[in-house]
C-alpha cells in the first residue's frame, strides 16, 4: 500500500507537467517556495524615477533591523533605468544609476555585511547606449559590441542584441557573470515577451538557455512579462521564478483580485492573467509545481490596502501558494502594517518550502478556486479559504472527501492568524468569511500519513482506481 501511494503521488505530479518538458533544476526551485525580500518598486512607481541612493540605504538598514530576523534576507532594485552611463571596459553596468556614488560591488558587499543578499533588475539582452557608443570588443572575443546589436531597440538608450549573431552568447553570459561577481544573487529579467515578439521564439529560447547555463546555482533567474506560450513550455525549462500576472502598479485590492478578473489573454503576447489571484489559480498546476518553477504574483504593498483583513488575505495567498513575498512598502510608508509580514506561524510555510494548490484551476469556479490545500513535511494539512467576493459567504473543507483523512476525524485544527487551537473536529470545518478575508488552518490528523503532492489533472487525464 505504501508503494502504491507513492506511485500515485508521483503520477499526479507528472500529469501536471506538459509532455516533453523538463524544468530547470536549481537550488532555488528545489526549495519549493519563493524568496522573502524587499524591492524598491513602490518608490520608483510613485515618483516615476529611480530611487536615490540615500533612500536605498535607509530602506536596507530598516530591512536588516525589522525584517531580516523573520527571513527577509534580500534587497533588490527595480526598473526606471534612465541613467546607465556607468559601465566597465566591456560595456557592462557598474552602477544601478550613474547618479549613485557607489557601484554594484559596493552594495553587494554592504548587503553581505548585514547578512543579506543583493537582487538586481536588468535584462542581459539589453546593450546600454553608453556601451554601444564605447563599442569595445565583447569580453573574450574580437567582436565589437555593435556587431551583436539587432534591428530594433527596446528604448532609445537600450538596444536589443540579436542572438543569431556571433558574439551574442558571450555578451549574455558575460553580463550574468559580471553581475554574479558583483554580489548579485537574483536577477529580475524584464520585458522578455517583447524580445520574443520582435526576434522570434528560436532566438528567444537561445537567450534563456545561455542565461541559465551561466547562472547555475549562483543566481536566481526571475522572468518578468514573458509570453509563456504553450503552457510556458520554454520558460519552465530555464527559469527559477516566473511572473504570472501584471504589474502591481499602485497596489490595492484591485491588483490582488479585481483587475480584469475572469479575463484570459490567449493571444500568446503579454500576461495571460491580469489579477494576481487569477494568475495563481490559472498557473498553479503548470508554473507552480513544487520543484519546477516558482509563481511570482509581483510585489506587496500592504499600506495600500483598505483593511487588516485584506492584508492577511494578500500575505496568505502568497504563502499558501508557495510564492515569494516581495515587500515594496518603505520605511516611511509602511505605517503599522509590518506585523502582517511577521506572522511566524504563516512564515513557517515558506521556511519548509510549502506549495499548496487550489481545488480547481478554473478561474471561473469561484468556490473551489478559492480553496487551497497542501501537506507539510510532518503530514499536517494546510487549508486556505479565501473570499474574494463583495459579500460574506460560507466556506469549508471536508476532511475525508477533500483531504482524504480516513473517517474524517482530525486531532486538532489551528487558526494560523488567530494563533488559536480550535480543537478536534469531525467531518468538516465551515466558516462564514466576510468580504476580502481569509482563513488559514493547520490540521493535525490522528494517524501518521505520508506527505502527499497535491496536483490538478490536466488535458483530460484521469486516474482509475
Amino acid at each position: 500500500m505504501k508503494h502504491r501511494f507513492k506511485f500515485l503521488t508521483l503520477l499526479l505530479v507528472l500529469l501536471t507537467i506538459p509532455a516533453g518538458i523538463f524544468a530547470r533544476e536549481s537550488k532555488f526551485t528545489k526549495r519549493g517556495s519563493g524568496p522573502l525580500f524587499w524591492n524598491m518598486y513602490q518608490y520608483n512607481f510613485r515618483y516615476g524615477t529611480s530611487m536615490p541612493e540615500d533612500v536605498w540605504k535607509k530602506n536596507i538598514d530598516w530591512l536588516a533591523e525589522e525584517f531580516l530576523p523573520y527571513g527577509y534576507d534580500m534587497a533588490a532594485t527595480d526598473g526606471w533605468l534612465f541613467n546607465l552611463n556607468s559601465i566597465d571596459q566591456y560595456g557592462y553596468l557598474t552602477k544601478y544609476d550613474s547618479s549613485w556614488t557607489y557601484g554594484l560591488k559596493y552594495w553587494g558587499d554592504y548587503l553581505k555585511s548585514k547578512g543579506m543578499r543583493f537582487g538586481f533588475y536588468f535584462n542581459p539582452l539589453w546593450v546600454p547606449k553608453a556601451a554601444y557608443v564605447q563599442n569595445n570588443n565583447i569580453k573574450g572575443t574580437s567582436i565589437p559590441i555593435t556587431d551583436v546589436v539587432g534591428t530594433t531597440k527596446f528604448e532609445d538608450h537600450l538596444y536589443w542584441i540579436d542572438t543569431d549573431k556571433p558574439g551574442a552568447e558571450q555578451w549574455v553570459k558575460g553580463c550574468i557573470r559580471t553581475m554574479i561577481d558583483q554580489g548579485i544573487e537574483l536577477l529580475k529579467i524584464d520585458f522578455l515577451g517583447y524580445y520574443e515578439r520582435d526576434y522570434g521564439t528560436n532566438r528567444y529560447i537561445k537567450a534563456l538557455k545561455w542565461m541559465a547555463e551561466e547562472a547555475g546555482d549562483e543566481m536566481l533567474l526571475s522572468y518578468s512579462v514573458p509570453n509563456c506560450r504553450n503552457d510556458a513550455r520554454n520558460e519552465i525549462i530555464y527559469a527559477d521564478m516566473i511572473r504570472i500576472s501584471t504589474d502591481c502598479d499602485g497596489g490595492g485590492w484591485w491588483f490582488i483580485s479585481d483587475k480584469e478578473r475572469g479575463q484570459v489573454n490567449e493571444s500568446g503576447q503579454g500576461d495571460k492573467y491580469r489579477s494576481a489571484f487569477d494568475g495563481l489559480i490559472g498557473w498553479a498546476d503548470i508554473i507552480g509545481v513544487k520543484g519546477q518553477t516558482i509563481m511570482d504574483p509581483d510585489f506587496v504593498q500592504l499600506n495600500t490596502l483598505a483593511s487588516d483583513a485584506e492584508r492577511e488575505f494578500h500575505i496568505s495567498m502568497l504563502l499558501v501558494s508557495g510564492s515569494p513575498i516581495g515587500i515594496t512598502d518603505q520605511y516611511n510608508t509602511i505605517g503599522d502594517c509590518a506585523k502582517f509580514y511577521k506572522n511566524t506561524e504563516m512564515l513557517e510555510l515558506n521556511k519548509v518550502g510549502f506549495v499548496g494548490k487550489p481545488l480547481s484551476t478554473s478561474i471561473w469556479d469561484k468556490q473551489n478556486s478559492s480553496r487551497w490545500i497542501g501537506q507539510l513535511p510532518d503530514g499536517d494539512w494546510i487549508v486556505g479559504l479565501f473570499n474574494r467576493e463583495a459579500t460574506a459567504l460560507e466556506y469549508g473543507i471536508d476532511f475525508e472527501k477533500e483531504l482524504g483523512i480516513k473517517g474524517g476525524k482530525v486531532k486538532n485544527v489551528r487558526d494560523l492568524w488567530l494563533h488559536q487551537d480550535l480543537g478536534a473536529m469531525s467531518g468538516r470545518y465551515s466558516v462564514r468569511l466576510e468580504p476580502h478575508s481569509c482563513k488559514v488552518l493547520r490540521i493535525k490528523t490522528n494517524s501518521k500519513r505520508y506527505k502527499a503532492a497535491v496536483a490538478s489533472l490536466r488535458n483530460g487525464a484521469v486516474i482509475n482506481r
